[in-house]
């Protein structure tokens, strides 16, 4: 096998299909040769390359800054401004009125429903609970009972007088629960017709607002109209008065 090419030494004319070393295929020697101080001329680039991201970026948020600013661009932040007429906000009202009255009603009815299902579950309990006190009272005259039976019978005569308290609290609370609402239900039914009102007395004045502003407009186009008659009546007067001074003068 032929020797690898030796690196040239001093500068030599290149010939054609030939690398600077002579040979037909790169070698070390062919490679580019840096001059100078390599970490200068990397601080002097990487110096040059941040001053060129600093620019850049501060060009991109100050246009994006000034985009946003002067309202160009709308970054839908919040909800846009909608103008809302007087009528569609009352009906908004009316509605939101509407369905948080639906939501107590619904919530009212639930717990009416479970309080009314935990005092038919506690009477059904104490019902038999008294079937089994008062099969154990006839028992104990009839033919006497044990001591463990004379424990139940005295636990369910405990029971039986706790629930009768807590019957009789409960059927009162129901009651004063019921007043209270009822009194709730007056008071807004008050409020609510005091609104009503108040919202008839606004329609009213504003339906008499408008008829007012529409007769003031009506008048304003018959005097603009009566205005407009009385300048053609005029102006004919003139077109007569001229034609009648050029026949004169013929």
């Amino acid at each position: 096998t032929p020797p690898a090419p030796k690196c040239p030494i001093g500068e030599k004319k290149r010939k054609p299909g030939f690398f600077a070393s002579g040979g037909k295929h790169a070698v070390l020697c062919d490679c580019p040769k840096p001059e100078g101080d390599y970490m200068r001329a990397y601080h002097a680039k990487n110096t040059r390359y941040n001053i060129i991201l600093v620019t850049g970026a501060l060009a991109a948020f100050g246009s994006w800054g000034m985009a946003l600013s002067s309202g160009i661009i709308g970054l839908n932040w919040s909800l846009p401004p909608y103008v809302y007429t007087e009528d569609e906000k009352e009906d908004f009202e009316i509605e939101e009125e509407r369905r948080r009255e639906e939501k107590e009603a619904r919530q009212e009815r639930h717990q009416d429903a479970v309080e009314a299902r935990e005092l038919a579950i506690r009477r059904r309990h104490a019902k038999e609970a008294m079937e089994r006190e008062v099969d154990l009272m006839q028992r104990d005259m009839d033919e006497g009972i044990s001591n463990e039976e004379l424990d139940e019978l005295q636990r369910l005569a405990a029971e039986r007088e706790a629930f009768e308290i807590w019957e009789k609290d409960e059927i009162k609370r129901l009651e004063e629960q019921q007043k209270e609402r009822e009194q709730i239900r007056k008071e807004k039914a008050k409020v609510k017709a005091e609104r009503d009102k108040e919202r008839e007395k606004k329609r009213s004045e504003k339906e008499a607002q408008l008829e007012k502003e529409e007769a003031e407009r009506e008048k304003a186009r018959k005097k603009a109209r009566q205005d407009r008659e009385k300048a053609e009546k005029e102006a004919q007067k003139e077109k007569e008065k001229a034609e009648k001074e050029k026949e004169k003068a013929r």
